[in-house]
């Protein structure tokens, strides 16, 4: 039977959608430094556990693909263009420089996304270069400790994203968090939201 919409409709990407949701959320309806932190960790929790949640599903070939191409997308919203309005809300100063930043900021995920996923194959127990996810990670950890020492907030927040487009992009091999890690971040995580939240 033809169907009505595109796509593959499959309860393994729910995940990846909610993760893209809350990015959505946080974009648009958010204006406080700290919630929209809480958000893009949520999104990172979300991007961190959903290739785990995927696979506890029998998948097609189609819809594997899928799922990988879908969360690419996702990674784009979630770790790209959600810093950078994070970015532009809460810590830009000179227009110029923040267009400039945030331009190469964006190409740097882009082209990250789009290089792995012409590559095809994925190594299973090694990144190249840093996951954009864990720009969810370093922003909030920086948010959290500027929040409780003041004088860290003099360390402009430009570096660390000078520092996540040069990682993003890097050649190196970096080994995949595993899954009790992944629950380590899922701690640090909610101990960053009631840090953030007092």
């Amino acid at each position: 039977m033809k169907r009505i919409f595109l796509g593959v409709y499959h309860p393994s990407v729910i995940l990846t959608y909610i993760g893209v949701l809350i990015s959505i959320f946080g974009i648009f309806f958010v204006g406080d430094l700290y919630i929209s932190t809480i958000f893009l960790m949520l999104a990172g929790l979300c991007d961190a556990f959903d290739g785990i949640f995927a696979r506890m599903y029998k998948r097609t070939s189609q819809e594997e693909n899928f799922g990988i191409q879908i969360d690419s997308f996702a990674d784009l919203i979630s770790f790209g263009i959600f810093p950078v309005k994070i970015y532009m809300s809460f810590f830009a100063k000179n227009i110029y420089f923040s267009f400039i930043l945030s331009g190469l900021y964006i190409l740097a995920v882009i082209i990250r996304l789009a290089y792995f996923n012409s590559e095809g194959s994925e190594d299973k127990l090694y990144f190249t270069g840093l996951a954009v996810t864990y720009s969810a990670f370093f922003l909030s950890l920086y948010t959290v400790i500027g929040k409780y020492i003041k004088s860290f907030n003099k360390l402009p927040i430009e570096y660390l994203y000078i520092f996540l487009i040069l990682a993003f992009l890097w050649n190196k091999k970096i080994k995949k968090p595993n899954l009790y890690i992944r629950i380590a971040f899922l701690v640090l995580a909610l101990v960053f939201i009631v840090l953030l939240l007092l």
